[in-house]
């Protein structure tokens, strides 16, 4: 998978993970036990715009991967949330007001409209935290390749 992605407005960063587990009981990036890939956050990190060109790291025992863009003042309706899988041939692209990502030989994964409702008691961050929402979509089996 080869991703480019250009940071059109400042954000404070942006990180992309393999993801290999997740542990609902933890919240944002802590949901996801797997590789950090540290290219793109040191390349975005403070600077107002960016451009990320690389090759993704795949690990084997991956089951997906998440891009994750913090914005300026960390206003979650600006922040930037994209799951994905290794498809060869296929693309995903999202342009928007605050990037331009490219990523060939992938799928997004879109979970945004999935409601997980795990028994225990979970905090409203956790229960609006993008990633923690993705991190019970594959602990429910929802990740299909």
């Amino acid at each position: 998978m080869h991703l480019t992605l250009e940071v059109k407005r400042y954000h404070e960063f942006f990180w992309l993970r393999d993801i290999r587990k997740v542990n609902i009981y933890k919240c944002c990036a802590e949901c996801f036990i797997g590789g950090k890939d540290n290219r793109v956050y040191y390349g975005t990190l403070n600077k107002p715009k960016a451009l990320i060109d690389i090759d993704v790291i795949e690990n084997p025992k991956a089951v997906a991967y998440y891009l994750c863009g913090l914005s300026a003042g960390f206003n979650w309706h600006q922040n930037t949330h994209v799951a994905f899988i290794p498809a060869p041939g296929e693309t995903v692209f999202v342009e928007n007001d605050n990037i331009k990502l490219t990523i060939t030989d992938a799928r997004r994964v879109e979970f945004a409209d999935y409601k997980p409702n795990p028994p225990g008691y979970f905090t409203k961050r956790q229960r609006t935290c993008r990633n923690w929402i993705f991190a019970n979509y594959i602990n429910d089996g929802m990740l299909r390749r």
